[in-house]
């Protein structure tokens, strides 16, 4: 018999490790992206007008590889992280729908924030290209600045995500900004709808420039949603 919603999230919570803390796992990932932050405005020196172009660049390209990584790593099951799609698809999405996508236990912010480790992944994945843009331009603060933004951006996502996912009638979800945010991504959570559009969980940026964004306006003239844009 197919396990219902309500009965998956009853696993998954009374799965939990009893070392796991909720609350260290929101705030060693934002504690780790801060720290970077701060380091990293200490190192700039001297920063010229152009060079503070890097922060709009790097956010942006930071939001096509989420909408890529959304699109292709979390709906689709890809041999390069399996894991990714195992803990997204089948958990994630099956707990939360559109219409009921608030947690109802903080051990849930494992279901909802990526591993603790995550933010420092990215941090690692993203020095590399730092480093490379400190050796073949010299600009050191380009450098700094990219490698700032991306670990920021990563925190920021998080904080968002985890701000959709709270009572939408508490201090965070009565503000305006968000309200508009987690509509857009309480859409995306429809089954329907899932594996085509709304991908962006920070700003939607990539997915009005790529054509994915659905609204409720659109739904509603499609109670079935429409198919996937390849």
């Amino acid at each position: 018999m197919a396990e219902s919603a309500s009965e998956l999230r009853d696993r998954l919570i009374s799965g939990t490790p009893g070392w796991y803390s909720p609350w260290l796992h929101l705030a060693i990932p934002s504690t780790f992206g801060l720290l970077v932050l701060c380091l990293g405005v200490v190192k700039l020196d001297n920063t010229r007008p152009a060079e503070w172009l890097t922060i709009p660049i790097t956010f942006v390209f930071a939001n096509f590889v989420e909408w890529w990584a959304h699109k292709y790593l979390l709906h689709k099951r890809s041999p390069l992280a399996p894991v990714l799609y195992d803990q997204h698809t089948p958990k994630h999405h099956k707990i939360y729908l559109t219409e009921t996508m608030a947690i109802k236990d903080v051990r849930e912010f494992r279901l909802v924030l990526i591993p603790a480790y995550g933010v420092m992944l990215i941090f690692l994945a993203t020095l590399p290209v730092a480093y490379a843009i400190r050796r073949s331009t010299g600009l050191e603060n380009v450098a700094i600045l990219y490698l700032v933004t991306s670990v920021g951006y990563a925190v920021s996502y998080e904080w968002l995500h985890l701000s959709y996912h709270l009572d939408p009638n508490g201090p965070l979800g009565r503000q305006s900004i968000i309200r508009q945010l987690s509509r857009h991504h309480a859409i995306h959570h429809d089954p329907t709808l899932m594996t085509g559009w709304n991908f962006n969980v920070t700003m939607p940026f990539a997915d009005w420039v790529l054509g994915t964004i659905w609204t409720d306006i659109l739904k509603t003239q499609d109670p079935l949603g429409k198919q996937e844009v390849q």
